[in-house]
């Protein structure tokens, strides 16, 4: 019994899910960012998550929604010099 009531006095006070949504002004001042960086867009769009986060200082979400805006959705894209063999998502 007093197992039952401590189990319905956690779900009583649990906190809600909090969903961030990073807004399209912080979006674009990521990619705005990336574009002066010296490592460039590409690592924006194929570094990995936690390096591109720590590195502009914004939270992953954010890095995720910059490469969903600039169209990769997820996929690693292959820079113009051709030096990366890397599969996109699509060809796995």
């Amino acid at each position: 019994m007093a197992d039952d009531n401590a189990t319905a006095s956690r779900q009583q006070h649990r906190t809600p899910a909090v969903r961030f949504t990073p807004s399209a002004q912080v979006i674009e001042q990521l990619i705005r960012r990336a574009e002066k960086h010296p490592l460039g867009m590409e690592y924006l769009v194929n570094g990995s998550l936690d390096s591109v986060s720590a590195t502009f200082g914004v939270h992953a979400f954010v890095v995720d929604a910059a490469r969903e805006k600039l169209g990769n959705n997820g996929a690693v894209v292959v820079p113009p010099s051709g030096q990366l063999g890397a599969m996109t998502n699509k060809q796995v």
